[in-house]
């Protein structure tokens, strides 16, 4: 009879925590991400759509460059996201007369699509709620607030 053979797993050493705070934000991201497009699947958009749709759709109408702003998005990624926005129809966008700035809406479609999702997300938030609890989440949102601020003052050009 042979020996059994060990796996080359096996004889590799334990896996440590990473210590990186850009690897394990990237991670998190990651794995919340995914999370949060699953939930959102059925209503057509995944999680990044649906944060600047339920943007533009509190302080519509929006200029393009505030929202990117807002979000911390670079602007040709914005830009990009909402030309498939609005090739869904869910968006609108117009000249805001100076020059070639835009601003953006939602549109009926957008409205409908956005509301949707929104119940999808209350339901993935509340679900986070109920495991973490609100001060934790505001405590969350507060570090990860500081932790952006950080980067920004590390990074200038953010």
């Amino acid at each position: 009879m042979k020996p059994k053979k060990k796996s080359p797993e096996a004889s590799q050493p334990d896996l440590k925590p990473i210590q990186c705070v850009c690897t394990n934000l990237k991670m998190a991201s990651r794995v919340v991400g995914r999370a949060y497009d699953l939930a959102l699947e059925e209503s057509g958009v995944n999680v990044i759509q649906y944060s600047i749709l339920i943007n533009v759709s509190r302080y519509q109408p929006i200029s393009q460059m505030r929202l990117a702003e807002h979000l911390e998005m670079e602007r040709t990624t914005l830009y990009r996201a909402l030309d498939i926005l609005e090739k869904k129809g869910l968006v609108a966008s117009e000249s805001n007369g100076e020059g070639v700035a835009k601003v953006v809406r939602l549109t009926a479609r957008g409205t409908d699509v956005t509301s949707a999702a929104a119940r999808k997300w209350n339901l993935m938030h509340e679900g986070f709620l109920s495991k973490f609890g609100p001060r934790r989440l505001k405590e969350l949102n507060a570090l990860l607030g500081e932790v952006r601020d950080h980067f920004k003052h590390v990074n200038p050009s953010t």
